[in-house]
């Protein structure tokens, strides 16, 4: 939480020093003032790198976090969990029948707005599962998705497009079509876009560690 905070304190206060100096620089050299605007150059990079090191430092040095099923995994108020999971051979039934080419991975993940009274949905949700050689599986199809037929694929981002109402949760029913034999696979799920791979600790920075939930017990 105060990781958290602090990232974000620092990622504000580096954009108003921007502006800040933006604004120092225009006058600068609007008076001819080229050695003051020279100064201001060379802090602004000094500080963009020290910012940069600094970031990079404390994605390196993250851990990894493991959750098992039922456990919450939050980004701000929007808060996933893998509540079941299962593995077949098919999807769906009669001429709607899908087989797949390894196995597939069948996962219920729920979300929950953690908001005491705002509607609202995830803003970039992003789920894929990892093998421990590092290799992603991001084709999602939408099993019991609302309109959705088995098999058919789906962009995270279309999983949640209505809001939730504060204190309401959501489940949607995932597959993963995986190799066979496929050993200790994990669920990874991200949320929130834009400044935040820019903020120092979250988990969307730059080689920051991902928290993943444990699909084989």
């Amino acid at each position: 939480m105060f990781a958290n905070l602090f990232g974000t304190l620092a990622f504000l206060g580096t954009l108003l020093g921007l502006i800040a100096a933006g604004i120092g620089l225009i006058f600068s050299l609007a008076r001819l003032r080229f050695k003051t605007a020279g100064w201001i150059g060379l802090g602004v990079l000094a500080w963009l790198g020290i910012y940069a090191a600094i970031l990079l430092a404390v994605s390196f040095s993250s851990a990894q976090r493991v959750l098992g099923k039922g456990q919450e995994h939050c980004f701000d108020e929007m808060c996933f969990s893998m509540t079941a999971v299962s593995t077949a051979k098919t999807l769906g039934s009669g001429e709607g029948q899908v087989t797949a080419s390894g196995i597939y991975y069948i996962v219920t993940v729920q979300l929950r707005n953690d908001a005491k009274q705002v509607a609202q949905k995830p803003s970039d949700p992003q789920i894929w599962i990892q093998d421990p050689q590092g290799r992603t599986y991001t084709t999602i199809l939408g099993t019991g998705t609302p309109g959705l037929a088995a098999g058919q694929a789906v962009d995270s981002g279309q999983l949640w497009g209505q809001r939730l109402q504060a204190g309401e949760s959501q489940t949607r029913v995932l597959a993963f079509d995986l190799p066979q034999g496929i050993a200790q696979p994990v669920l990874v799920i991200t949320e929130g876009g834009g400044p935040t791979s820019l903020i120092i600790g979250d988990e969307n920075s730059p080689f920051h560690a991902k928290t993943v939930f444990q699909l084989v017990q």
